[in-house]
């Protein structure tokens, strides 16, 4: 809790404080979970430390929620201030920079009016006769010292610069003669010292230019404070008020006319604002303005720069201050109350015109150009959708929606078909259309929920008891399933058209029409209608069943209906490839289709793959990788010298297995499947594959072996002979568990388990079998366990992923 607290004033502090505070909750509440936790897995309450630090914890928490609540006090207060605050003082941002030295540089043309005084520096050039420049300053005493003509006096003819320049010409003339041209300048301006007081920044005296006015010299101070009077700002000569200075006729107008020059020793003084009026909202310049007495509402709103385009000014909102000092409202309205008198404090509000329009309709969908449009009286749809060619490709020409709303509020649907519009003008679906109006267009092969949501959410919105929600569902195979908006005399045939239309495969010999309905003892009823032969057209079931609330109608499927399924038969095959197939037809029909092996097949080798068991394996696998991997933390908690080893090969056989993909192999005997009437005879599935190779020659040797390679099949050698041959065993191999996978897929071993058939090892090896030498594993525990039968998995289906791989 030792963070820094913002200031008072500091809004945007504040909230990053108040949001520290609540990260700051959400830790310590995690903790109070965890020692709570603790407590109750020690079935004790005497663990003096963990119910001291949960005390703490808790003492913690009801320390951060007086914080946070004494934030959120703060917040509150700012919001509830916030509509007054932002207005604020008109003009003051003139003054917003600090104070300068500014000061009129003396390139500036000199005012005709201009009145020298000591300091000032006078510039003479001589030409002519003679040729002389002289920089003659005006002394205190109001003296030039003029070379070769003597002391003149500055003010004898006058103190403007105009009467000196004159009289220093007759000078020249009379002590130099006609033959001496003469032009004289003021050079640089001298200083003069001003006071400014009252309400501004920075009070005292000030040094300025000659050439300073009133406007200048409050620039030099830094500006007026908010409580200062912008339009009485005084100047004050030898006690006297010389003139007054409005400022809004410099902001507002950019009149200077009224800046008066200064003389040195002047007071500029600046009062307290009297009266003050403040207008917000729709407005060019929301601001507190100050006023001088009299003033009007048409006063006050050509202050603020008139309304905007878009102001309501029907109802102008005025607070004013009443006689018991409780604030009191009137509306006023513009142009009536223009010539209504203000008041200091008075607080005006212009609203904003409404956003929603009102004399609209829209198009949503499936259409070339959606939006608003203009509603005029007796407009209908084909009136804004001229034609077909005014919506977008593939739109459901047999549906859509109007959404309209009633004077009352509630949701009204219609429905119509393009189609009927387009082909005649005068066509009942061809609605005239009335304001606010929403049209909908369908397309044809996209679901249309997501244009339903708002109007199905709006009706939901509107179900009364009594009355219920006017929605009605579809399902089964229609091509968009689900809810529909209830309209007016709706037939379970118009229900079929807003969701698409009939599938393919849908029933048309039978339907179900599900009812429910609230009968005077108020208990729910459940009536089904079965809809037969509902897809006549000249059946008159549809026109004498409509639609309520809360209906269903399910559309069911043809029986024994599939989409595409088919079975692959890839190898040594007459006709090999894609076969489409119906349900219960057999291996061995689709093999007599695909016009039977050829001499090469090899039986035994025969791959089937199907996608049930390639997902159970894909299971199986995933199992014994969770197993492995919870072997290795048990041993790792374990921290036995040799764990570290086994969690290495466990590690490096979990990769295995997960890169390793499951194919869904079957071992079958496909010989004997061929045998016409056979009494196991496998039914085909929609994703079925077979493979069957060409007769094979080799016996291949893997694992644990000096050199794993392939042998020519030889009837009078044995495993053994086999495992000679590829070098012998190594020092790490198992010879218990070496297995034998035949070229069908069957493993044969002396153990037993989940994976592998219990079989002893007396067969004969034949062309296209494989023996496999496991790893050695000497620890008797659940981890080594894990870890060999790990291994016979990896191997078993990597031989069958390279075996469908090969195809």
């Amino acid at each position: 809790l030792e963070v820094e607290k913002p200031s008072e004033d500091s809004f945007t502090d504040r909230s990053s404080f108040l949001s520290e505070l609540n990260e700051m909750e959400r830790i310590v509440l995690a903790d109070i979970s965890r020692l709570e936790q603790q407590l109750s897995e020690e079935n004790t309450s005497e663990d003096n430390e963990l119910v001291e630090a949960l005390e703490e914890s808790r003492s913690l928490i009801r320390k951060i929620k007086e914080l946070q609540r004494r934030e959120i006090e703060k917040r509150a207060e700012e919001f509830g201030k916030s509509g007054t605050d932002a207005i604020k003082p008109f003009g003051y941002e003139l003054f917003a920079s600090d104070s300068s030295t500014f000061a009129p540089g003396n390139e500036v043309p000199i005012p005709s009016d201009y009145r020298v005084g000591p300091g000032d520096l006078i510039e003479i050039q001589l030409f002519g006769q003679q040729n002389q420049s002289f920089s003659l300053v005006i002394s205190r005493e109001g003296i030039i010292r003029f070379p070769g003509i003597g002391p003149v006096n500055a003010f004898e003819m006058g103190t403007s610069f105009v009467e000196l320049k004159n009289h220093l010409k007759v000078k020249i003339l009379e002590h130099l003669g006609e033959g001496v041209q003469s032009s004289i300048t003021l050079g640089a301006f001298r200083s003069i010292r001003i006071f400014l007081l009252g309400e501004v920044r920075s009070q005292g005296a000030y040094t300025v230019s000659a050439l300073s006015t009133l406007v200048n010299a409050l620039l030099v101070s830094g500006g007026i404070n908010e409580t200062g009077s912008l339009r009485n700002v005084q100047l004050k000569r030898d006690g006297q008020i010389v003139t007054t200075l409005d400022l809004y006729d410099l902001l507002l107008k950019g009149d200077t006319s009224a800046d008066s020059p200064l003389q040195p020793g002047d007071v500029i003084f600046v009062p307290v604002i009297e009266k003050q009026v403040s207008i917000s909202g729709s407005v060019r310049r929301p601001a507190k303005y100050e006023m001088i007495g009299g003033e009007t509402l048409k006063d006050l709103i050509t202050l603020a720069g008139g309304t905007k385009e878009r102001a309501f000014l029907e109802n102008i909102r005025l607070e004013r201050l009443g006689a018991d000092f409780r604030p009191l409202v009137k509306n006023l309205n513009i142009p009536q109350d223009l010539p209504f008198k203000l008041f200091s404090g008075d607080i005006v509000s212009i609203s904003s015109s409404g956003v929603k329009v009102t004399n609209s309709i829209s198009l949503v969908g499936n259409i070339e150009r959606p939006g608003e449009y203009e509603w005029r009286d007796g407009i209908c749809i084909r009136d804004l959708v001229q034609g077909q060619e005014s919506l977008l490709p593939r739109t459901d020409l047999n549906y859509g929606l109007i959404r309209r709303k009633n004077n009352d509020g509630t949701i009204k649907v219609l429905s119509f078909a393009p189609s009927s519009i387009f082909k005649d003008v005068d066509s009942s679906d061809n609605h005239l259309l009335n304001k606010k109006d929403i049209i909908y267009f369908f397309p044809s092969d996209e679901p249309r929920q997501k244009l339903l949501d708002e109007l199905l959410s709006d009706l939901r919105r509107q179900g009364r008891p009594g009355i219920g929600t006017p929605l009605v569902m579809v399902s089964g195979l229609v091509r968009f399933p689900g809810e529909y908006p209830l309209i007016d005399d709706m037939h379970f045939l118009d229900l079929i058209n807003a969701s698409g239309g009939l599938t393919d495969a849908s029933y048309t010999t039978s339907a179900e029409l599900t009812k429910f309905s609230v009968n005077n003892d108020q208990n729910a009823k459940v009536k089904h209608i079965q809809l037969l032969d509902f897809a006549n057209k000249d059946n008159n079931l549809s026109k004498s069943i409509r639609l309520e609330p809360y209906d269903h109608l399910t559309i069911k499927k043809i029986p024994f209906w599939e989409d595409s399924m088919h079975v692959e038969i890839l190898g040594e095959f007459t006709f090999p490839g894609k076969y489409r197939i119906y349900q219960g037809e057999s291996l061995n029909d689709v093999i007599t289709r695909a016009g039977g092996l050829t001499k090469n097949a090899f039986f035994g080798g025969a791959i089937f793959t199907r996608e049930h068991i390639r997902k159970k394996e894909e299971s199986q696998r995933n199992e014994q990788i969770n197993r492995l991997e919870n072997s290795i933390t048990y041993e790792n908690l374990e921290q036995s010298d040799d764990s570290s080893l086994e969690s290495l090969e466990a590690v490096a056989l979990i990769n295995r297995l997960k890169a390793i993909e499951s194919v869904g192999r079957l071992v079958i005997d496909l010989e004997s499947q061929l045998t016409h009437g056979h009494a196991r005879a496998i039914l085909t599935l929609n994703g079925d594959r077979l493979f069957v190779p060409s007769r094979p020659q080799e016996v291949t040797v893997t694992g644990e072996v000096r050199f794993p390679s392939s042998h020519l099949h030889d009837k009078s050698l044995s495993k053994t002979d086999y495992i000679d041959r590829s070098g012998g065993l190594t020092e790490r191999s198992d010879k218990k568990q070496i297995l034998v996978v035949k070229s069908n897929g069957m493993v044969v071993s002396k153990t037993n388990n989940r994976w592998f058939s219990n079989q002893t090892m007396s067969f004969s090896l034949e062309p296209g079998d494989t023996i496999f030498v496991p790893v050695k594993i000497e620890l008797p525990n659940k981890f080594m366990e894990n870890l060999s039968l790990s291994t016979q998995i990896i191997f078993q289906l990597a031989l069958a992923a390279a075996a469908v791989n090969s195809f």
